[in-house]
C-alpha cells in the first residue's frame, strides 16, 4: 500500500525546491567571479553602510574577443599593407560590441534586482547605481570600508564577489568591488623639487629679461645656452630636442589631449604666467587649452584650486606644440560619489571613465595624441579590469591616436624593501611593475637628467627615479623581443632573476628630460620632475611628427610601438641613454641603462630633425 503521507511530504519538498531555484538563482548557482587579497597599505576599518550608493560597472565580455589587438597589430606593422589605415568611431565601437545574448541576459538580471541602468552605459559596458544592501544580494558579497594607511583615503570594496551562472558567462568583470586604486600615490604625479622659484634672468623689479631666457644661442658641446639643468624652461626643451624651428602647418587639424584624474585642475591664469615668461609669442598669440569635464568632474579656476600635475602637463604641451589645439580632459569618479564619513574622498576608477568618453567622440574631435601622467602598481589593479582598460587602449590606437604613459617615479619599485611585496598573501619579495605602462597597446615614457650627457634621473638631483620593468600580466609583444632578449643577455643575465617577470612586457619605450621644470603653479613658479614631465613633453613632439603629416594629407602615426621597434629605434632617431640606472625596493640598483632598448629609458630621448624626416618618408 502506498503511504499517502510520505508521497504527500516529498511533493512538498520538491515543489519548495523549485520555488526557491526560481525565485532567487543567484545563490543557487552562484559562481565565484573574482577574489583578491587586501592589497598592502589598505586595511579593513569597518562595515559599509548598506544604504550607501555605489556604482558598478558591468564589462560585457566581448562576442568576438582578441579582434580589437589582432586589427591593430595589422595597422600599426610598417611592414603590413594595411599600416595607418585607421578605422572609424563606427568599426570600432563594432569590433567591441557584446553579442546580443550577452546583453540581454545581463540587462534581465539587473532588471531582476530592479537595478536601473544609467545613461552613462554604453553598449559594451553598463552602469548601474545601487545601495550597498542591494549590491550585496547582486553579487552575494560583504562590502566593507577599507582606509589607506599612508593616506587616509577611504573607500567602499569588497574582496570576492559571486554572479549567477548563467550571468557569469557573459560578463568580464564588475568595476567598482575588487580594485583598490593607488592612482594618486603611486602616481608620484610630479615631485615639487622646489617652491617659489624665482625666473632666472630677473632684474630687480622682478621683469623677466627674455634676451637669455626664450632666445634661441649658440650651443656648446651640443647643450644650448638657454639650457641650464638646475631650472629647466620650455625654450631649453624646445632648443635641445629641435622643435624651436618648427611652425605647425596645420595647426586646425592636430590635436593633443591631456589626462587629469582625481581633481587635478589646470589653471587658465597660471598657463598666462607661464607664456609671459617662457614663450610670449603664444601669449600674444592668445594660446589657451580646451577644458572639458568627463563624468562629472568640476572646472575651479581659481588660483588656490591650481595643481602641479596639471599645470606641468597642460603648460609643457602648450609650450612645445602652439599652435595645436590641446584639449585638458578632467575625469571625475564613478557618479554618483557622495561625501560622507564612510567615504570622504573620490577614489573611484578613473581609466574607463576617460576611454569610453573618448570612444564616443566623433573622429574629427578625438586627439591624435593622448599624454597620461599617471598610473598604478599593476599588481593592485585586478587583471581583468586591467585587460580591459588595455583593450580600450589598443581601440584608441585604432582609431589613430598615440597613448603615452609615463613610466613611474620610483625606478622597480617603491622606496624600501618592505614595500616591494607581492600582495597575494605570501608577501614574496617583487619589483612593482606600473600599469597602464605595461599595457602592450600605450607608449611609455621614462625620464633623464642632465644634458652632457643626458642620464637617468636620480633621487638626490631629481628627487624622482625614472619607473622601468616588467609586466606580470601581459606577455612580451612581438615587437619587443630582439631588443629585450638582447638586453636580457647581454646586460641583465640572472641578476634579480627572481623579482620580475622576463617573459613580460618590458617598459619604457622612450625617454624625454623629466627634472626640474620650471612651472606655475598658483601664481608661482616651482621646479618640479617626474616621468609626469617627460610624458607630456614626448607627446608634444609626436603631435608635432603628426602635424607634418596632416599638412602632407598623410595619416596620424597612431600605435607607434611596432614603428619604434621595426625601424626607428636604432636609426639614430634617437639620443641613447647609457648613465644610470632604475634603483629602488631599498637598496637595489634595478634594471641598468644601457646600449641600445633598457627598461630605464626605451631607446632613449628623441631627436625631431631626423624623426621628422622619418616619418615623412612613411
Amino acid at each position: 500500500m502506498l503511504d499517502i503521507n510520505r508521497i504527500s511530504f516529498w511533493a512538498v519538498l520538491i515543489a519548495a525546491f523549485a520555488l526557491t531555484a526560481q525565485a532567487s538563482p543567484s545563490f543557487m548557482y552562484d559562481v565565484l567571479k573574482e577574489r583578491v587579497g587586501v592589497p598592502q597599505g589598505w586595511v579593513r576599518r569597518s562595515i559599509s553602510n548598506e544604504s550607501e550608493i555605489i556604482p558598478l560597472r558591468i564589462a560585457l565580455k566581448q562576442a568576438n574577443p582578441g579582434t580589437i589587438e589582432s586589427t591593430l597589430n595589422q595597422t600599426s606593422d610598417p611592414d603590413s599593407k594595411n599600416y595607418l589605415k585607421h578605422l572609424s568611431k563606427t568599426d570600432v565601437l563594432q569590433l567591441l560590441k557584446p553579442s546580443n545574448r550577452s546583453a540581454k541576459v545581463v540587462r534581465d538580471w539587473l532588471e531582476s534586482h530592479d537595478a536601473h541602468l544609467s545613461r552613462r552605459s554604453s553598449a559594451h559596458s553598463l552602469l548601474v547605481e545601487v545601495p550597498v544592501h542591494k549590491a550585496r544580494r547582486m553579487l552575494n558579497a560583504d562590502f566593507s570600508v577599507f582606509e589607506h594607511r599612508d593616506t587616509s583615503e577611504k573607500v567602499v570594496r569588497t574582496t570576492e564577489y559571486h554572479l549567477p551562472r548563467d550571468v557569469a558567462d557573459h560578463v568580464d568583470f564588475i568595476g567598482g568591488t575588487t580594485y583598490f586604486s593607488t592612482l594618486h600615490t603611486m602616481r608620484r604625479p610630479a615631485r615639487t623639487v622646489e617652491k617659489d622659484v624665482q625666473m632666472p634672468n630677473t632684474d630687480q623689479h622682478g621683469r623677466i629679461s627674455k634676451v637669455n631666457l626664450n632666445q634661441s644661442g649658440a650651443v656648446q658641446n651640443g647643450v644650448p645656452s638657454s639650457c641650464n639643468a638646475s631650472k629647466v624652461t620650455n625654450q631649453c626643451l624646445r632648443d635641445f630636442y629641435g622643435t624651436a624651428d618648427y611652425k605647425p602647418k596645420a595647426a586646425s587639424k592636430t590635436h593633443i589631449g591631456i589626462a587629469g584624474f582625481l581633481n587635478e585642475t589646470a589653471n587658465y591664469q597660471d598657463l598666462d604666467l607661464f607664456l609671459q615668461s617662457q614663450r610670449p609669442d603664444a601669449l600674444r598669440g592668445h594660446a589657451s587649452f580646451d577644458y572639458i569635464s568627463v563624468n562629472g568632474a568640476t572646472n575651479n579656476q581659481s588660483l588656490e584650486a591650481s595643481t602641479g600635475e596639471a599645470a606641468l602637463d597642460v603648460q609643457t604641451a602648450v609650450g612645445i606644440t602652439w599652435p595645436i589645439r590641446t584639449s585638458f580632459y578632467s575625469v571625475g569618479g564613478s557618479p554618483p560619489f557622495k561625501k560622507d564619513e564612510f567615504t570622504p574622498t573620490d577614489t573611484n576608477e578613473p581609466y574607463l571613465q576617460l576611454l569610453e568618453h573618448l570612444l564616443q567622440l566623433e573622429d574629427h574631435q578625438l586627439p591624435d595624441v593622448l599624454s597620461v601622467s599617471y598610473g598604478d602598481d599593476e599588481q593592485t589593479v585586478p587583471e581583468k579590469y586591467a585587460r580591459r582598460v588595455c583593450t580600450l587602449f589598443a581601440a584608441l590606437g585604432l582609431r589613430g591616436v598615440t597613448v603615452f604613459d609615463s613610466s613611474g617615479d620610483q625606478g622597480v619599485g617603491g622606496d624600501s624593501k618592505s614595500e616591494c611585496v607581492t600582495n597575494d598573501g605570501n608577501n614574496k619579495p617583487t619589483f612593482l611593475a606600473s600599469f597602464p605602462s605595461t599595457c602592450p597597446y600605450v607608449t611609455s615614457v621614462g625620464a633623464t637628467q642632465d644634458f652632457a650627457p643626458e642620464r637617468v634621473t636620480t633621487k638626490k638631483f631629481s628627487d624622482i627615479v625614472s619607473g622601468g620593468g616588467f609586466s606580470r600580466y601581459f606577455n612580451r609583444p612581438s615587437y619587443q623581443d630582439d631588443v629585450v632578449t638582447s638586453y636580457l643577455t647581454d646586460y641583465q643575465g640572472t641578476q634579480y632573476h627572481d623579482l620580475y617577470n622576463p617573459l613580460g612586457r618590458a617598459y619604457p619605450d622612450v625617454a624625454a628630460q623629466g627634472s626640474r621644470f620650471l612651472i606655475s603653479v598658483g601664481g608661482k613658479f616651482e621646479l618640479i620632475s617626474g616621468t609626469s614631465a617627460s610624458t607630456p613633453l614626448f607627446a608634444s613632439i609626436v603631435s608635432l611628427l603628426n602635424d607634418a603629416r596632416i599638412a602632407q594629407n598623410k595619416a596620424t602615426l597612431g600605435f607607434i610601438n611596432p614603428l619604434l621597434y621595426k625601424r626607428l629605434g636604432g636609426s639614430g632617431a634617437f639620443n641613447d641613454i647609457t648613465h644610470g640606472s632604475a634603483e629602488g625596493c631599498g637598496d637595489y640598483k634595478g634594471f641598468k641603462a644601457a646600449q641600445g632598448w633598457d627598461p630605464v629609458t626605451g631607446f632613449g630621448t628623441p631627436k625631431f630633425k631626423t624623426l621628422l624626416n622619418k616619418v615623412l618618408d612613411l
